[in-house]
């Protein structure tokens, strides 16, 4: 007889399911683009967001402001994106091309590509509302299904935090 599966291996490859086609539904609401362009959008906007939101010095008030400056916020090169998301370079630059004629993406002379500032914007508040549910909802799954999410033990080889 084969080995059971640990208790909360199934329900966190459902739920997780769940959330991913969650957020992918929010995310094309606002970006009706393909899946490709989408990574790209998610991955620019990591890459342009992580030094001043993960920075502790970062001011409360560029944190807050609705379009921060120019010189807080990070930059990808296309060749950093193809490579993060395994996608091919020509695809990657095609697509960046299209982002940035429809304005959702910005390429500076220098190559380095950086999100659009659309954070004041009420439907994209609305629809970062409706992610920050869907991982709720995950939570709540996961309760539903008997699983305590903090006590998911660490993958096998890690050590406990």
């Amino acid at each position: 007889m084969t080995e059971l599966l640990p208790p909360h291996v199934r329900p966190l490859s459902f739920a997780g399911s769940e959330l991913l086609l969650d957020l992918v539904h929010a995310a094309r609401t606002y970006f009706p683009v393909d899946l490709e362009s989408l990574l790209i959008v998610a991955c620019v906007n990591e890459a342009t967001m992580r030094p001043f939101v993960l920075d502790p010095a970062t001011p409360r008030e560029v944190l807050h402001a609705p379009k921060p400056p120019e010189s807080v916020r990070g930059s990808i090169s296309r060749r950093m994106i193809a490579d993060k998301l395994g996608l091919p370079r020509e695809t990657v630059r095609r697509k960046t091309s299209e982002l940035a004629a429809m304005g959702v993406l910005r390429v500076d002379e220098e190559d380095r590509v950086r999100i659009t500032q659309e954070l004041d914007n009420p439907f994209a508040q609305h629809l970062l509302e409706e992610g920050h549910r869907a991982v709720l909802r995950y939570v709540q799954r996961l309760a539903e299904l008997g699983v305590d999410w903090q006590a998911i033990p660490p993958l096998r080889g890690e050590e406990q935090p």
